[in-house]
């Protein structure tokens, strides 16, 4: 049952401006990390935990937003971010710009439904303009693939370390054909990011998900060249009943046969290891501690404890087939690969399988001077991949740095003309809301905005849309520059900053049930207008 209005409703004389307010103040934290210009936000956790970043997906995501609409437009960044990841930003600037000019149109008296049929409308529109304004890839060797990889971790580093970076990304997702579940990407704090490298092969962490150095003893091996691996989906060792806590014996005779029975099946395992000829043995759970011994005295390295995803990527890119028994394992049970090497990178102990003559492997060891640089750079290249990917599948690019909102803009703004009712307010402020991504690249650049706009349109308007803000903040035709971005990143931003409009903009007021299942209208006893920044999810890459 509704109960009455609760709370000083004279707070809230303009309640249909209050809730678009609250996406709106969101979109003004998040805008000036856009582009390559883009400044940092200091995050800074419960526990005193602080994050540096220019990721708008990213601070969104660690942001404790307690407005309901807040939380909304938080959901379409997240929504952005894991479908094609990247974009987030894009369409979180785009959504408080829809917002911001809606608010405009309301107080020129045009009902909420007239805007959000005239924005759907003029999405659809827009949408239909971008095809004519993509660029189609030719192959997977496409010059232009380096410089959309380029663009997207423009701003981040000097223009050698993003050129290394680049390449370095493009080349590793080449060796494994596009196909990112071969790439297995680590970062390592304690080193400078021009050590940061390629490995033709899968690298493991020994400290985090296998065992220790001195219990799996390979010191004592060097590296190994073609190597012949085994592996045990299960325990080595002997298993105790549940129901049987401890043995009781009558005489020591009884004690010794027991031991000695016990010795037994720790040699049987250990000789069916030799038997297959292993000189590598993977095992999935814990090893008996005595028959690790024995096998590094046989010379066979044990590794145990392997994280299963890692245990089954090993699998497959070795050729081997995993046993749940040791004394199942038979030479054709066993993989190969071109050497095991053991490195230790930045404070970590890691085995390197290199040369996986069954399934092409790469990894990418990204380093970092701190753990947050490190975390950092691996969320860095991870969005590149990301972006690369997604156009690869796409197959299509379009010039970057605002050129395309630009022209969808202007195409809308003439377009309106031919409207000949209210809506033409509506398509003439939805294209001003598209100007929000020139004029927020150029104002992130520390250029004036209007001038950039001005020239850009000029140009436009002389046959050339491809102008946009160059990375230094000022009108540059965009294929030249080698700037790009993926259409699918664009068009779902574009998308998604329409849906929540749309739906904001149909919210008049909020109502908050009780635990007595009344109903509280209106608004909190709190400003929800402002964007809380608490809370505690400050792990990166989570």
């Amino acid at each position: 049952m509704l109960g009455e209005t609760t709370g000083d409703s004279s707070r809230y004389a303009e309640p249909e401006t209050a809730v678009p307010r609250a996406a709106t103040a969101l979109s003004g934290v998040i805008r000036t990390t856009l582009g390559p210009n883009g400044m940092d936000k200091m995050v800074i956790g419960e526990k005193g935990t602080v994050i540096v970043t220019n990721d708008g997906s990213s601070i969104i995501n660690w942001m404790d937003i307690d407005h309901p609409v807040g939380q909304l437009v938080k959901h379409v960044a997240v929504a952005q971010d894991d479908s094609v990841g990247d974009g987030a930003t894009t369409a979180v600037v785009l959504a408080g710009a829809l917002l911001s000019e809606a608010a405009a149109l309301r107080a020129d008296g045009l009902h909420p439904t007239t805007i959000v049929d005239g924005y759907v409308q003029a999405f659809e529109t827009a949408v239909d303009q971008v095809e004519q304004h993509e660029l189609e890839i030719d192959t997977r060797y496409d010059g232009r693939l380096n410089d959309l990889a380029r663009t997207a971790i423009t701003g981040r580093w000097d223009a050698d370390a993003t050129e290394r970076f680049a390449n370095l990304t493009l080349d590793a997702l080449r060796a494994v054909d596009f196909d990112t579940s071969k790439l297995t990407l680590k970062s390592y704090a304690g080193g400078e990011l021009r050590e940061s490298m390629s490995v033709d092969g899968l690298v493991v962490d020994l400290q985090s998900s296998s065992t220790s150095v001195e219990v799996a003893g390979h010191a004592q091996f060097g590296d190994i060249d073609n190597p012949l691996i085994a592996m045990v989906d299960g325990k080595i060792g002997i298993s105790e009943p549940d129901h049987i806590r401890s043995v009781q014996f009558e005489n020591a005779s009884q004690r010794d046969a027991f031991q000695d029975h016990e010795q037994s099946l720790r040699n049987s395992f250990v000789e069916a290891v030799i038997r297959s000829g292993a000189t590598v043995l993977c095992c999935q759970k814990a090893i008996d501690d005595t028959v690790q011994t024995a096998l590094a005295q046989n010379g066979v390295v044990p590794i145990e404890r392997t994280r299963r995803d890692e245990f089954d990527v090993i699998a497959r890119a070795t050729g081997s087939t995993p046993v749940t028994s040791a004394e199942d394992l038979t030479m054709a049970d066993t993989g190969t690969v071109d050497s095991v090497q053991w490195r230790t990178v930045g404070t970590t102990d890691t085995v390197w399988l290199r040369g996986c003559p069954n399934e092409e492997r790469v990894s990418l060891l990204l380093r970092g001077g701190t753990p947050h640089v490190a975390d950092e750079t691996r969320r860095i290249i991870t969005n590149c991949i990301d972006v690369t990917r997604v156009s690869l599948d796409n197959g299509m690019l379009l010039p970057g740095g605002g050129a395309v909102p630009t022209a969808l803009s202007m195409y809308l703004s003439s377009s309106a003309r031919e409207i000949p009712d209210r809506r033409q307010l509506v398509f003439d402020g939805f294209a001003s809301a598209l100007e929000a991504v020139p004029r927020t690249l150029a104002e992130n650049a520390g250029t004036n905005p209007l001038d950039v706009l001005s020239t850009l349109k000029q140009r436009h308007d002389a046959g050339t849309p491809t102008m946009g803000v160059g990375p230094d903040g000022r009108p540059s035709e965009m294929v030249e520059l080698g700037v790009f971005e993926p259409s699918t990143v664009f068009k779902t931003a574009l998308q998604r900053a329409v849906t929540v409009a749309t739906m904001i903009l149909r919210v008049d007021d909020i109502m908050r049930v009780g635990a007595d299942d009344a109903v509280e209208v209106g608004h909190d006893s709190h400003d929800h207008s402002q964007v809380a920044t608490g809370g505690y999810p400050w792990a990166v890459g989570h």
